[in-house]
């Protein structure tokens, strides 16, 4: 049995905006305010890893709005949605205001997210400590869902590959995007070679025969050297053009 509650619109520290659900938190020690809560098998337990794929909402003490069933004993309110203050530390580096927050490897923690992956929301305020095991409460926008953060793939190619393969989630689209790409790149590579290992086998074979145009057969393995180099290049540019847009 739920019972709705409708609290007043002042608001104070702690108050989130959202509707809260009263659930059973399983594991050791009670969950506190501010933590970040995850929903698997049909348990809800506090986060232990970083971009929890699981994760349902974060604790909170005075919610706006609650349904509250009565048959829980030990319940706590938990929000999805709306503002709510979220523990956070700077286990990944200071947080600045609009930094998407994510959980850690600190039991119901967040931290900022600095790439691809399961998000808690977005940062509506600054944080900064030079402690990483240090923790505070900041506001956050709670918007659980899986984000992709861009690359500034413009710099660096190589860059914008490595962090997609450090990426703890990818979209279906952003994946394909990243296979393509290096489909391509490896095909064209794997071709240019190929071609140019065949011409050159032909040309020095041909050299041998014919020494007296050796002028024309070194053209042309210059050529197929120049030839090799643009496939390669096309190959690049391709794969640069999927990572972009």
């Amino acid at each position: 049995m739920f019972f709705l509650s409708l609290g007043g619109f002042v608001y104070a520290l702690g108050l989130a905006t959202g509707t809260a659900l009263s659930v059973e938190v399983s594991g050791e020690g009670a969950p506190e305010a501010g933590d970040i809560i995850r929903y698997d098998g049909g348990l809800y337990t506090v986060t232990t890893e970083n971009f929890d794929p699981s994760m349902f909402g974060v604790v909170t003490d005075d919610p706006a709005m609650t349904m509250d069933d009565t048959n829980l004993e030990n319940s706590v309110f938990v929000v999805a949605d709306g503002e709510a203050f979220v523990k956070v530390s700077s286990v990944n580096g200071n947080i600045t205001k609009g930094d998407f927050i994510t959980s850690s490897d600190i039991p119901g923690v967040g931290q900022r997210a600095d790439v691809s992956g399961q998000v808690v929301g977005i940062a509506l305020q600054d944080y900064s400590s030079d402690n990483p095991e240090l923790v505070d409460d900041i506001l956050v926008q709670l918007d659980i869902r899986a984000n992709v953060i861009q690359q500034n793939v413009r710099v660096n190619l190589i860059d914008a590959l490595r962090s997609g393969t450090q990426a703890p989630f990818l979209t279906p689209l952003t994946s394909l995007r990243y296979i393509l790409a290096a489909l391509i790149t490896g095909g064209a590579f794997v071709i240019g070679f190929a071609s140019f290992g065949k011409t050159s086998g032909s040309g020095v074979e041909a050299l041998g025969r014919n020494p007296l145009a050796h002028k024309t057969i070194q053209r042309s393995i210059v050529f197929n050297l120049i030839l090799t180099a643009v496939i390669m290049m096309v190959g690049l540019v391709l794969a640069y053009l999927i990572l972009v847009l």
